[in-house]
């Protein structure tokens, strides 16, 4: 059978850049995803996640290899404190929060904020699928403004309030991190964060709150927001005493 011809590029550029070992490794990627592309569920973490909302075939493949948010997966069953609340910003449709609300002593201290209106859907029912019991707060992480308008984007992962989606304008109303904690009545907490650039404004913003974080599961976004304004940000994460314990791709695990 004849090959088409953007799978003969694909084939030619792997060989030349890897090898017969690189053109295994795209093989056994396609025959899994063939395997499984039918499915309407995958595992991940003693987790079931539905897939049948997942259009984007990128993250369709990274959900079926195990692959998606696993960076983030892994610090959270290593660091995560069990017997400490969880507030985790950038909830999309809710991987890590699952995996994450599995873990928790009181899974009822968990909030989860999601400024994506499109990906609530997917969360409620990953959620439900999973028995989990953490909060879901449609909001976006913001300051200086009571809602922000953006446009959304459908493939549920990759959504960002300062980039335009595929999706028509919505609002939403903004959140800080103060307030969730406060209004939720949390001493000390977990923090996992995941919001495409965002962390810079969370952190200048929110030093007095983010002292009472014994642990900080931060993705970062070097290239969204800049070189510069990386190391800023991490100087001031210095200044309040957290230290990297370990840093997982753009993951980083901090702690006091």
């Amino acid at each position: 059978m004849l090959l088409p011809k953007n799978k003969i590029s694909t084939v030619r550029t792997l060989l030349k850049q890897g090898g017969l070992k690189s053109l295994w490794a795209y093989a056994w990627l396609r025959l899994q995803v063939l395997w499984k592309g039918r499915k309407t569920e995958v595992r991940l973490n003693q987790c079931v996640f539905n897939l049948s909302r997942v259009t984007n075939s990128s993250i369709r493949i990274e959900l079926i290899t195990d692959k998606y948010e696993s960076a983030e997966r892994r610090a959270v069953v290593r660091y995560v404190r069990r017997d400490m609340p969880v507030v985790e910003l950038g909830g999309s449709m809710g991987v890590v929060a699952c995996v994450t609300n599995k873990l928790l002593k009181n899974p009822a201290g968990h909030v989860v904020v999601e400024a994506n209106p499109l990906a609530i859907p997917q969360l409620e029912l990953n959620r439900t699928l999973n028995g989990c019991q953490f909060e879901i707060v449609n909001r976006a992480i913001a300051y200086g403004t009571p809602s922000v308008t953006f446009s959304p984007s459908s493939d549920l992962a990759g959504s960002s309030i300062t980039r335009a989606g595929d999706q028509a304008p919505v609002t939403v109303d903004t959140v800080g991190l103060a307030e969730l904690v406060r209004d939720r009545g949390f001493g000390r907490f977990n923090l996992v964060c995941d919001i495409e650039g965002l962390e810079y404004d969370l952190v200048c913003q929110e030093a007095d709150v983010l002292k009472k974080a014994d642990l900080v599961i931060l993705e970062t976004h070097a290239r969204y927001i800049g070189e510069e304004k990386f190391r800023m940000m991490l100087t001031r994460l210095d200044e309040l005493g957290f230290r990297v314990v370990e840093q997982i791709g753009f993951v980083l695990v901090l702690q006091q």
